[in-house]
């Protein structure tokens, strides 16, 4: 499923093991990431404090998705692929990754705002 939508952007690589076995995980854990965070922020933070109703925190929390998925995307590839250091494919791998984390993150946000007590209007 997760190799399609990376495909889209990266392209095929040479490599096999991408498709085999690195992009579904990344793929799978990025999504369940940016769903954790998302929960964290609109049913703990977001019904803990009144301060979190700011956008903020979320955009910082945003952040925080768009790193992990960077990072975690980058060193899987290189753990994967058994790797020295990384080559242009895994950076663009990454940046993806990103994209995606944010994009869900985004989603998971507009799904959980409605649970939350102070956080119902953020983003927007």
């Amino acid at each position: 499923m997760f190799t399609s939508l990376y495909e889209l952007w990266l392209g095929q690589n040479d490599d096999p093991i991408y498709a085999e076995s690195i992009f579904n995980p990344v793929g799978l854990i990025t999504l369940l990431t940016a769903f954790l965070l998302a929960a964290f922020f609109y049913l703990g933070l977001g019904r803990w404090k009144a301060v979190f109703y700011k956008v903020g925190p979320w955009v910082l929390t945003l952040i925080v998705a768009a790193v992990f998925g960077f990072g975690y995307a980058l060193w899987y590839a290189l753990d994967g692929t058994g790797a020295d250091e990384t080559d242009s494919y895994m950076q663009g791998f990454g940046g993806v990754n990103a994209f995606y984390a944010v994009l869900y993150f985004t989603a998971f946000s507009f799904l959980l705002k409605p649970f939350s007590i102070y956080a119902r209007r953020t983003p927007i």
